[in-house]
């Protein structure tokens, strides 16, 4: 196998994770959990975290309306899944009240409506939930104290409660879980995965730019053999967005704004505020080829100014293609497999 011909022009390759290399399956597990725990927590119910295991499916099922959720509020512009999660139990409280106990079709029809950059709408939501439930409009803000709750409940499904509490260094809420991170495999062929990320690695940058804190992105390039491929200051993730954004005041930091895949381009070793005041070598950008699966990473390279490949391998799979062309996208392909082709 040898890569393919169209990659011969790009020195920096930078990979999105999720979608693109590891499946978001357990995410969107997570997150589905995490709102089916929430409501209820919030209404005095008791959690059991044994019957939540056991139903995985049929409360992302529910949650999710059959993943029709996910997919509006990705298309929209949705990138983390802390957000999928808390926009999700906004629009509830919004179309049901603090009681909420529907069937979530309700909130599906509401975020249709929702404008198809839904991250600039985070504080509208929020205002238009404490209008409708009382609840503290500061309380419900992004980043706040029931964001930052929906957070921790999200990580100790994923994380389970032993390497949650290790991490965080308190106890989760509700305890009981045994973290789905450890059932994660590759999203496309392992074999091929890491022949693709071997070739490139023999004369390009190989980097990331995900939404996964290290802790999460860190397991599976492990497990799987990939690590070595990959730059020592290219593994730009979540954590270098969280200290960013406390450095420079600025709470914008995330995906669609290019910073992560800025980054992860000059360094995890360069300086945040000459990244954000764009104080750097500006040739580089010219041969980076940056990859991802959804709206949010596509806007992100579009930013900075690099040429993008979108991969058909998030939520919407094939149906994201006149999305993606749409916008311009320098390459769509099926997956990252494609980036290898036969000697």
């Amino acid at each position: 196998m040898k890569l393919a011909k169209f990659l011969d022009k790009y020195d920096t390759v930078i990979f999105d994770m999720d979608g693109v290399i590891t499946s978001e399956q357990n995410y969107w597990n997570c997150a589905a959990l995490t709102v089916w725990e929430y409501l209820k927590w919030n209404k005095s119910e008791k959690i059991d975290t044994s019957y939540a295991m056991e139903h995985i499916a049929d409360i992302r099922r529910r949650v999710f309306c059959n993943d029709e959720i996910i997919s509006t509020l990705k298309g929209k512009g949705v990138n983390s899944n802390w957000d999928l999660g808390y926009v999700t139990v906004l629009i509830a409280w919004i179309c049901g009240g603090r009681e909420y106990n529907g069937d979530f079709y309700d909130v599906l029809d509401y975020a249709k409506k929702l404008s198809d950059n839904i991250i600039d709408g985070y504080d509208k939501l929020a205002k238009t939930c404490s209008e409708k439930t009382g609840f503290d409009y500061e309380w419900l803000k992004r980043n706040e104290l029931m964001w930052r709750t929906m957070r921790d409940i999200f990580q100790t499904w994923f994380l389970g409660d032993e390497l949650f509490e290790k991490t965080f260094g308190y106890k989760p809420l509700n305890a009981g879980k045994a973290g789905l991170l450890y059932k994660e495999e590759p999203l496309v062929n392992k074999d091929k995965l890491v022949e693709m990320l071997r070739l490139m690695s023999e004369n390009k940058r190989v980097c990331t730019g995900t939404g996964r804190p290290y802790i999460e992105m860190l397991p599976p390039i492990t497990n799987w053999g990939i690590k070595q491929y990959f730059a020592d200051n290219g593994l730009c993730n979540y954590d270098h967005v969280v200290a960013a954004e406390k450095e420079l005041n600025n709470n914008a930091l995330t995906k669609p704004h290019p910073y992560m895949f800025m980054k992860a381009l000059y360094g995890t070793d360069y300086d945040d505020k000459r990244l954000v005041d764009g104080d750097y070598d500006k040739e580089k950008i010219k041969t980076t080829l940056v990859v991802g699966d959804a709206g949010a990473d596509i806007l992100a390279a579009q930013a900075m100014g690099a040429d993008f490949c979108a991969v058909l391998t998030g939520i919407q799979g094939e149906d994201a293609r006149p999305y993606f062309e749409k916008l311009g996208a320098t390459y769509v392909l099926k997956s990252v497999e494609d980036f290898l082709e036969e000697e």
